[in-house]
């Protein structure tokens, strides 16, 4: 799964109490993949907002997944 503007395979996530603290993933098959398996990662799901790493755009998990 890819973002919808430039192709990119990495996202994030903001905590949503501290916007400061991102958790980065990918989507392999429809499943949040977190890159730093020793934070315990927020939980994600379809209404989540999401951001891509490379380019400006953001929304929620469902529109890159499918679901």
């Amino acid at each position: 799964m890819n973002c919808p503007i430039c192709g990119c395979l990495n996202f994030f996530v903001k905590n949503p109490e501290d916007e400061y603290d991102i958790h980065r993933f990918s989507v392999n098959g429809g499943a949040v993949c977190f890159h730093d398996a020793s934070e315990a990662p927020p939980v994600v799901d379809g209404e989540s907002r999401v951001y891509c790493e490379r380019c400006a755009w953001h929304g929620r998990l469902r529109t890159i997944t499918g679901e």
